[in-house]
């Protein structure tokens, strides 16, 4: 990746503060932010050939499909086949993150458990370990 360009994530929640929230502190890390409130918009700009680095997905969404449904239409239509999925949401269980998993996520964050600034260095923390992987 040219290293002038910037990290681009895509970030999905349907609470617009958060969302203003996190658009703030990732563009203050340096990434290229573009934010949704409904996985249909979301869907809709990955079809078109969208391909960020980084996907955050909320899994609990009232409107419209669940972060589940989300993931899954990504991975059933191969979608964003380099993204890294990272499931941003308060459900915790382990089952949920196990069928996270099979869905494609790479990963799993509590909302409740960091604030923003947190969320930010730690997605590219895994960022970082996942393109050291992929160079080995």
């Amino acid at each position: 990746m040219d290293p002038a360009q910037k990290t681009k994530v895509l970030i999905l929640d349907d609470e617009k503060f958060l969302l203003y929230m996190y658009k703030i502190v990732f563009e203050k890390n340096g990434y290229d932010v573009t934010t949704y409130d409904s996985a249909d918009s979301a869907l809709s700009v990955l079809r078109a050939g969208y391909d960020p680095d980084v996907i955050l997905f909320d899994i609990t969404m009232p409107e419209g499909r669940s972060g589940y449904e989300f993931i899954e239409i990504i991975g059933r239509e191969g979608l964003a086949k380099r993204s890294m999925k990272i499931a941003l949401t308060n459900e915790g269980q382990d089952g949920e993150k196990s069928r996270l998993a099979e869905l494609g996520a790479d990963g799993h964050l509590l909302k409740a458990a960091y604030i923003p600034s947190q969320l930010a260095t730690i997605v590219t923390e895994m960022l970082a370990k996942k393109r050291e992987l992929e160079q080995k």
